[in-house]
């Protein structure tokens, strides 16, 4: 009888994770009922990125969902018009800040949060976040300056916020490798 137990509870264990790593940005909805064309399961991170990209104005609306590492942690998600890399990235920053979702931008110069600006190279706006199942949901609008059919893009989770400026999210392989190209059109 106890060996029975034991292997109901092992089925049991095994369903629900299977049932937490079946989530894929397809079965993902917003409160706000906002609806984008495409969607990616981001590699890294336990991420996601949803996205409309609107050739004609050049403009791209975005959704992008992570979980913090820690409660008091914040969430990004950039564009970098040189790289896929850290440097030169346009972010977006999210953290909670009491019981509100805060939301920065930052021009990312350097590693040192303290040079970074907040004016970024793109115009941003409907710029928002949420909070949802242990997630921080940033929501923007991005107009570029030109017709393009590719970014790199960049995304990141931190542990929190100190003295205004975000601390150093950590530095696995996972963390590293939370970058890629995101094809806008022919997809």
């Amino acid at each position: 009888m106890a060996r029975l137990c034991f292997t109901l509870v092992i089925l049991a264990l095994a369903l629900l994770v299977s049932q937490g790593e079946s989530q894929t940005c397809t079965s993902q909805t917003f409160e706000n009922k906002n609806v984008y064309a495409n969607c990616t399961d981001l590699p890294h991170l336990n991420a996601y990125l949803h996205w409309t990209y609107n050739s004609t104005d050049s403009t791209l609306a975005i959704a992008f969902i992570a979980p913090p590492p820690n409660p008091e942690g914040w969430v990004s998600w950039s564009i970098n018009p040189e790289s896929p890399t850290m440097i030169s990235s346009q972010a977006l920053l999210a953290f909670k800040n009491n019981d509100n979702i805060t939301i920065n931008t930052y021009n990312v110069s350097s590693y040192n949060p303290a040079e970074w600006g907040t004016k970024l190279l793109y115009d941003v706006w409907d710029l928002s976040a949420e909070e949802s199942n242990g997630n921080i949901i940033i929501f923007a609008k991005w107009k570029f300056l030109e017709k393009i059919e590719k970014v790199n893009h960049v995304w990141q989770v931190g542990p929190g916020i100190v003295e205004g400026l975000p601390l150093k999210h950590a530095m696995n392989p996972e963390n590293k490798d939370s970058k890629g190209i995101l094809q806008l059109v022919g997809i």
